[in-house]
Order: C-alpha cells, then structure tokens, then sequence
C-alpha cells in the first residue's frame, strides 16, 4: 500500500513537474494573402477600430500560449504594401532564422480552444476541431501582438501596455475569405495599436527610412502576403501551476515519512 502511495504522489509531481519546471513552446504557422484595411483610429474613439481583411487565400494555424510571461520570436517572408500605385511591396521583412518579438505577460479570457486552424481557401475554420465562425475574447495587448506579428512582422512588435478586447467574425466565398476583427483598447497617449496605426497612416515624404508617404486620410491599408511566417511561443507557467509542483512533492515527502515510521 505505501508503495502504491508512493507511486502516486510520484506519479502527480513528474506530471505537474513536466509543466511546471519547463517552458511550454507553441508553434504558429502562416501561409496566406489578401487585403487590409484598418480604420477608426484617427476619429474620436482612436481606441476603437476594425482591421477588416479581405480576398484571403491561404492558411494560418494559430497554437495559443497558456497564461503567462511568455517569450515569442517569428521567422519568414511578410511583405506589406500599403501605396498600390507604386510597384512592390512597401515593407518587407524576411527573416530566415528566428527575430525576437518581446517578452510580456500574455493573459486571455473567453477563449474557447487552443488550437485554432483558420483555412481561408475552403473557408473552413475550427477550435481545436470543432467549426466556429469567429469569437471574442479579452486580453493583454501582448496577447494581440501574437496574432499581429505573424500578420504584419515587426510591426505587431509595437503592442503598448494596456489591455485589448477582441470581437472577430469569418465569412466570404471559397478562395475569397474576410476577416472581421473589431478592437478595444485601454492604451492612451498613442502608445497602442491605434498609435502605431496612425504613424503608419501619416508617413511624410521624405522620411529617414525612405518609405513611400502615407495618404494620411484615416485609414491604413493595402495588400499583405505571409510566407512561411512561423511564431515560436514560450511560456512560464503560472504560480497556481508551481503550487501544483509543490502539492505532488509534499505528497511523495508525507508516503516516505509513513513508510519510515
């Protein structure tokens, strides 16, 4: 019988042990295209907005980090060109080998599922398998920024320090998807995704970095391509999960001091 305890409290601190004393590592993957266009950030809610994409082929699968300080880093070809009239993509970042996008505490709510495999080509989307037609959900702005950065590359990088509500829908025709994704933030001063937004809406000609010049008309948008885009997610657990190390380890301690006695 003590043997039997044993075994099971051993048993409960190598699983919690597994969780707890290694970083768990989520992988996401892009390979899709279409047009963007983000607006509502230049009005008088700038902290409200839509990024609506449309005309998407493609795939992306998205693993999504447990709560926690979480380390990510992306690698792959994103263009973004954001002035049609002129030839080529605008921004381009290619990046065989792993860049880091920052280290936060990534932390969600109203999220059901962990893996989510969005098929624009067949618009066919699931939650770890199940269908789903969109969602919503509540976070911190480094948890968009998981999603942004496979999206838009370094950009996603600027993600503020406030938190982000996210209501998003699918639809569209096979080869022809959409993708509705409406934004609350609490970042002020143009520290968030509306302030990035709004740069990027108002570059002057001229500039140091020699991109085209923005429209400045209230709005970014323009055609993106993701090319073997790949983001590598590591998370510390939590503390409650540390506390369940220890529960398994006090128990395996108490079936030795029984057996001793």
């Amino acid at each position: 019988m003590i043997k039997k305890q044993i075994a099971l409290a051993l048993g409960a601190a190598l699983t919690f042990g597994a969780s707890a004393a290694h970083s768990a590592v989520y992988v996401s993957t892009a390979d899709f295209s279409g047009q963007f266009n983000i607006s509502g950030f230049a009005d008088a809610t700038p902290n409200t907005y839509t990024i609506a994409l449309t005309g998407l082929t493609g795939l992306l699968d998205l693993n999504l980090p447990a709560n926690g300080i979480t380390s990510a880093e992306r690698k792959g070809l994103i263009a973004i060109d954001y002035t049609p009239a002129n030839p080529g993509p605008d921004l381009v970042s290619n990046t065989p080998a792993f860049v880091p996008l920052g280290t936060a505490a990534i932390t969600n709510s109203g999220i059901t599922g962990s893996h989510f495999v969005y098929n624009f080509t067949t618009n066919t989307f699931s939650s770890d398998g199940n269908p789903v037609t969109g969602g919503s959900f509540n976070g911190s702005a480094s948890s968009l920024n998981l999603l942004l950065g496979n999206m838009f590359g370094p950009l996603g990088a600027a993600i503020g320090t406030g938190s982000v509500s996210v209501l998003h829908t699918f639809g569209g025709t096979a080869g022809n998807g959409t993708w509705t994704i409406d934004i609350s933030e609490t970042d002020v001063g143009g520290t968030g995704f509306s302030g990035l937004f709004a740069a990027l809406d108002s570059i002057p000609a001229g500039n140091p970095f020699g991109l085209p010049p923005s429209l400045t008309d209230g709005k970014f948008d323009g055609s993106f391509s993701v090319i073997g885009g790949v983001i590598r997610a590591s998370t510390v657990p939590e503390p409650a999960t540390l506390g369940m190390l220890g529960l398994g380890l006090a128990g395996l301690a108490a079936a030795r001091r029984r057996k001793a006695a």
